[in-house]
């Protein structure tokens, strides 16, 4: 439960994101609530400099072991005059594991891509990016990804556990 709050620092004058939770393996199944979706359109706040979605989240899900812990993957797009949607940045988090609420901010990146995509998206529009959106979620070893970073996504969620203790699990507590 909690919310997409906004981003900022990123280019554009109008914001939207697109979110997905992720899991790997076959240890959690969602139960209720929306595993992905998107935001509306804001423009940047200038009050605040940040574009504010307040976006509910809300995702319920049961597991049968800790393997593959829910990932949140969020994608950022500016949108132009013309209402076309050019990638921002990507960023993605770990759902906490600590029962209670949290304040996260999410560094979201994009492709650096090579020298003649910076110029084709000068004339052309369009940056480099990703096929698959959900490769950040993956690291590549030493090397990583090359990316520039574009701004940051605060996310507030609230988390809640049930049956844990059945099993002889305690999770950790707040600081």
């Amino acid at each position: 439960v909690g919310e997409i709050v906004g981003g900022r620092g990123f280019e554009g004058k109008a914001l939207q994101a697109e979110y997905k939770f992720l899991t790997t393996g076959d240890k959690w199944q969602p139960l209720n609530g929306e595993t992905s979706g998107t935001t509306w359109v804001a423009e940047h706040d200038p009050g605040c400099d940040m574009a504010v979605w307040s976006h509910p989240l809300q995702v319920q899900y049961s597991c049968d072991g800790f393997h593959g812990w829910p990932k949140l993957r969020i994608q950022v797009n500016s949108i132009d005059s013309d209402d076309r949607a050019d990638l921002a940045g990507y960023g993605f988090c770990y759902v906490p594991m600590v029962p209670g609420r949290h304040v996260v901010e999410v560094v979201a990146t994009r492709p650096k891509g090579t020298f003649w995509d910076h110029i084709a998206s000068k004339f052309a529009g369009g940056r480099a990016s990703y096929r698959d959106p959900d490769v950040i979620t993956h690291t590549k070893g030493p090397e990583g990804h090359r990316v520039i970073t574009t701004g940051t996504i605060r996310v507030e969620v609230s988390v809640v556990v049930k049956g844990f203790e059945k099993h002889t699990v305690q999770l950790g507590t707040k600081r």
